[in-house]
């Protein structure tokens, strides 16, 4: 293993990880960081579900709840699965160090150049999930400063059967409140760029394995051709352990991201020429930032390992013996199943997000039409 560091192709997934009580050395003071951010989300979770019952006859209330309500319950989804495949996941990136460390230099550049792109990626969608927190925060710090202490509300829209206007509670559950948020982004942080990282580690060294097989020189042994089958069936067992470590926040992604874009759209259009038309805009573009990161990284996935195909047909097979072309073919069939990152009955990739954005755009058509009856 490597020492306990952060690696540096993971630092922000590490910094985030950290945050939410998730780190290589499973430690007592991470665990009750872990449990206790968990259980402040769920306190968040349970007030905005008592809200949408309370008022579930109320359109417009009900949909600026229940967007909250299920981003809550993605970021517990992706706590609970990131503390499940917590060994896993720092073992996939101890794996990926020593693999990079095995790379010819022109091949180190490779998986340089996509961790850089990675790297930026991760840190933009930090930036703008905090920045979106920050809005719903100071928009609440806004309205409670210039609001009577009867119209006093939460960051958020949330219902408990006790009363929270009194100064000193609802000082308390306002910055429970707050914190709560910022946790949320910190897992949905966490969770989607190191999903991102993964895979784009996964793209490089299938790269550079079709970038091998074009330049393959048979010999009469095939030292090398063994060598590069092996690492390629390697990745090809690390894409099924990433894809298996995140299946169940993608399928949870991919569901919920539709009803969130939906509702958001909807309030989106309500809303327009209006100031909370703002907020309705951030929290829309944090919610198709996060499901496109899935299912961009899908798609790459998806692309790279099935070139894998073509790199050996490209190969010099015409000039190699019998029983190497008969290992190539071999190797042919099994590049030609690309990498899916595949969960239930969904899959992350580009033409799904474009389903995604265009069922939404219905859906708000239909909730449109039923307002104006």
């Amino acid at each position: 293993m490597l020492s306990a560091g952060t690696v540096d192709f993971f630092r922000v997934q590490s910094i985030c990880l950290r945050a939410i009580g998730i780190s290589r050395n499973d430690s007592l003071a991470a665990r009750v960081l872990f449990a206790f951010s968990f259980f402040t989300v769920l306190v968040m979770k349970l007030g905005t579900v008592m809200f949408a019952v309370k008022h579930i006859d109320e359109i417009m209330l009900l949909c600026d709840c229940l967007g909250p309500t299920f981003t809550a319950y993605l970021g517990l989804v992706r706590q609970y699965n990131l503390r499940l495949h917590r060994t896993e996941l720092w073992s996939i990136v101890d794996e990926f160090e020593t693999l990079k460390q095995s790379l010819k230099l022109s091949e180190i550049r490779i998986v340089q150049k996509y961790n850089r792109i990675d790297r930026f990626l991760a840190w933009a969608y930090l930036i703008t999930a905090m920045s979106t927190g920050v809005l719903f925060v100071g928009v609440a710090i806004v309205l409670v400063a210039l609001s009577e202490k009867s119209d006093w509300k939460l960051p958020l829209l949330m219902d408990f059967p006790f009363d929270v206007k009194q100064p000193v509670t609802f000082t308390i559950f306002f910055v429970w409140c707050s914190v709560a948020i910022f946790w949320v982004v910190l897992d949905c942080v966490a969770c989607d760029s190191s999903f991102g990282t993964f895979s784009s580690c996964l793209v490089a060294h299938f790269v550079v394995i079709q970038q091998r097989f074009e330049e393959l020189q048979f010999d009469d042994r095939n030292r090398q051709l063994v060598k590069l089958i092996e690492y390629h069936k390697h990745i090809l067992h690390m894409s099924d352990r990433v894809i298996n470590a995140y299946k169940n926040v993608i399928l949870n992604q991919l569901l919920i991201s539709s009803l969130l874009l939906c509702m958001l759209g909807f309030q989106l259009v309500l809303s327009a020429g209006t100031s909370i038309m703002v907020v309705y805009v951030a929290y829309g573009t944090a919610i198709t930032i996060q499901v496109t990161y899935y299912c961009y990284y899908g798609s790459q996935l998806y692309h790279e390992s099935s070139l894998v195909h073509d790199a050996v047909f490209k190969s010099n097979w015409y000039d190699a013996e019998v029983t190497t072309q008969k290992m190539l073919i071999n190797c042919m069939m099994r590049a030609k199943k690309p990498v899916n990152a595949k969960s239930g009955f969904t899959q992350a990739s580009l033409p799904t997000l474009n389903a995604i954005l265009n069922s939404a755009g219905s859906y708000v058509a239909l909730l449109m039409s039923l307002m104006d009856k």
